[in-house]
């Protein structure tokens, strides 16, 4: 069988709950995490970050904090996933703390608004960047954009839907293409760096553009690129000897995070002044058209990978939310069934559709 029963008797219902078999490795963890914490933010975010820190110094020691915070977040996940070993991240842990009243609301707030908003976004992004190079020097229609865009869920639901080791596998696949993109953009950067060209660098700290009061705005375009290391204590009960592979996932993915948008942001900062980071509405595509004039339609197409990759990753993740809140009586029933040849909660899939 795909599925295993066991009884659930602190509940006292009289019933049986349903439980998704372990697939999850240490490297299908590591690369849930990164594939889905590596999206649009790195490739956008730059600018705000920028813009609300005011220099190139001060930005930099923002996306070095946002590592930092985000790593203690995640040890302290690595704690309760360690401690509370049932799916359902952020719901469940209200569930089993502060009891069932604030992990419904929490549950509700995330799909009625949080989780359709993100996949929108997420979504348009890629829509974007995959067809824009067609349409280049003019933007691509807003129709087509759109079109692009519901295929492209459509297709991450029915991979989801078909099966774990599938949707597992292609996120591993796209997480060494993210690592490729970063490769791309690191390189050429470090390459300038090598040849001795500083210029960017220079007054990287200079107090006359500071902007302390803008600062947590800085923090929150930064935090925004960190955000998805969690998903993994959405599937707990799905990964193998959890004990020491959450914490350790969560570790390994964060640090090679931080250290990738370090180099990154240092990077794009060798290649383009400060104002031309500004006035981009896309930093890493401003980048390629500097960097690499012969292939540089191909970096959007690679952005556009990066972000159906966060994409797999939030919607497997996030539909476990909705296959445990089922299983707590805290959703309707039918969303703790799970197709018996696939072992997926296809019903929960179904629903991430926006």
């Amino acid at each position: 069988m795909g599925f295993c029963r066991k009884s659930n008797a602190k509940e006292g219902r009289g019933k049986e709950a349903v439980f998704l078999r372990k697939k999850i490795t240490l490297v299908r963890a590591i690369a849930l995490i990164i594939g889905t914490v590596i999206g649009s933010g790195i490739f956008i975010a730059p600018k705000g970050v920028l813009q609300n820190s005011g220099n190139v110094g001060l930005s930099l020691v923002v996306w070095l904090a946002c590592g930092v915070l985000s790593l203690f977040g995640a040890l302290s996940y690595a704690d309760l996933g360690t401690s509370i070993t049932k799916s359902g991240g952020h719901y469940i842990y209200l569930l089993e703390t502060l009891g069932p009243l604030p992990a419904f609301l929490r549950l509700w707030a995330e799909f009625v608004m949080i989780r359709p908003a993100v996949i929108a976004v997420v979504s348009l992004a890629f829509g974007r960047y995959l067809i824009e190079p067609l349409f280049a020097p003019c933007h691509a229609p807003a129709l087509a954009v759109k079109l692009v865009t519901i295929t492209g869920i459509s297709l991450i639901i029915a991979l989801n839907c078909w099966s774990v080791s599938w949707s597992a596998n292609t996120q591993t696949v796209l997480t060494v293409l993210k690592m490729v993109t970063i490769g791309l953009i690191i390189v050429p950067g470090m390459l300038v760096l090598a040849e001795g060209h500083y210029e960017n660098f220079q007054h990287a700290f200079d107090t006359s553009s500071l902007a302390l009061d803008k600062l947590p705005l800085a923090f929150y375009s930064g935090m925004f690129a960190y955000s998805g290391w969690f998903y993994v204590n959405f599937v707990t009960e799905e990964i193998i000897n959890p004990e020491r592979n959450i914490p350790l996932s969560l570790i390994v993915s964060l640090l090679i995070v931080t250290l990738g948008y370090l180099l990154i942001n240092v990077s794009y900062y060798a290649v383009l002044t400060a104002e031309e980071v500004l006035a981009s509405e896309a930093v890493a595509v401003s980048f390629a058209d500097r960097a690499f004039k012969s292939i540089s339609s191909a970096i959007p197409i690679l952005v556009a990978l990066s972000c159906f990759g966060s994409l797999n990753g939030g919607v497997f993740a996030a539909a476990r939310m909705l296959f445990a809140a089922s299983r707590e009586g805290q959703w309707p029933l039918l969303f703790s069934m799970i197709h018996r040849r696939r072992n997926t909660p296809f019903p929960a899939l179904l629903l991430m559709i926006p």
